[in-house]
């Protein structure tokens, strides 16, 4: 099982979806010059205990993610943008001399695309108005031309608890994780 530097986030994030990141500790800074340098990319995992400053212990499922941008800032914080890539299941952590969190993972399945079926029309119309809604916020998507997409960027900005946000990032399939997001906002619309 490999073992990848993690970092954990307050907000969890999903595949396809790009998020940027303001860098100024030192073992992140590391982090990052690490991963640019050998064009690795590194795990992120949303937070169950702590904060982001500091020790965390975080979810056992998370996403491995790619930087696609950086610059530095003028009051010195590092800004990154990170892409959301793969899935992965932590098995074990340690910390390494810094403090860096370090996990080991195993990969989860990434299964073929597969397009948008015609019956969820109504959750593409939800997602429409999720982003006009969340148009002051600092993420990215890529165009849905897939089931997974549609999946991911629907739970990304759904208001969800933490649970239930790693629940669907535990889902292989993506019309199961669909189907899931269809119940719970039909759940909703009763409350």
């Amino acid at each position: 099982m490999p073992e990848i530097p993690l970092f954990p986030l307050s907000v969890a994030l999903y595949p396809g979806v790009t998020l940027p990141l303001r860098i100024f500790e030192q073992r992140y800074l590391r982090l990052v010059s690490e991963s640019l340098k050998a064009d690795t990319g590194f795990g992120v995992a949303l937070i169950r205990e702590g904060g982001e400053v500091g020790r965390a212990s975080v979810w056992p499922l998370g996403l491995h993610v790619n930087i696609v941008d950086w610059s530095q800032g003028e009051e010195g914080l590092l800004h990154v943008q990170v892409e959301g890539d793969r899935r992965f299941r932590i098995t074990g952590t340690s910390r390494a001399d810094d403090g860096l969190l370090l996990g080991d993972v195993e990969w989860l399945p990434e299964p073929d695309p597969q397009p948008v079926p015609e019956e969820c029309d109504g959750l593409l119309a939800v997602l429409d108005e999720l982003k006009e809604h969340a148009s002051g916020l600092p993420l990215r998507f890529a165009p849905v031309d897939s089931a997974d997409a549609l999946s991911w960027q629907l739970a990304q900005l759904l208001p969800l608890e933490d649970k239930a946000r790693v629940e669907l990032l535990a889902i292989d399939d993506p019309l199961v994780r669909l189907a899931d997001i269809a119940s719970s906002l039909d759940e909703w619309s009763k409350a």
